[in-house]
């Protein structure tokens, strides 16, 4: 009985070190960021309800995150995409454009994804 016990204790243990694991957020969830945070910068800056801003290329993006005690994640995120604006659909420029972002983004665990929580822009940088 006492083994059984010790077994299952053990089980439940791996089982929540599994599912919470060191899983972080991913490079998709970088780029839900940058695209969340200038679409609504681009939205107050034109006054658009409409402005989009799309991640076209997020080949060079990186993001560097830290747990923190109560399972969230803050990372950074930087590095560098390809990116387009549009209005209504259509692109405010012929080519996406290269965007070096520098964003401070805290992430909470949702289900087996991440919400984004905070968003602070540190710097980033167009070309």
């Amino acid at each position: 009985m006492k083994k059984a016990m010790v077994v299952a204790a053990v089980t439940a243990f791996l089982t929540l070190t599994a599912c919470s694991g060191d899983k972080s957020p991913t490079k998709e969830d970088g780029v839900k960021v940058v695209e969340g945070f200038f679409t609504e910068q681009g939205r107050q800056a034109t006054l658009q309800r409409s402005w989009r801003f799309e991640v076209t290329d997020a080949g060079g993006l990186d993001l560097d995150c830290e747990k923190k005690p109560n399972g969230d994640q803050e990372c950074m995120v930087g590095g560098s995409v390809k990116a387009q604006g549009s209005i209504g659909g259509q692109p405010t420029n012929p080519k996406p454009s290269t965007l070096k972002p520098k964003l401070r983004a805290l992430f909470r665990p949702q289900g087996e994804g991440w919400q984004v929580v905070e968003v602070k822009d540190e710097g980033t940088s167009a070309g």
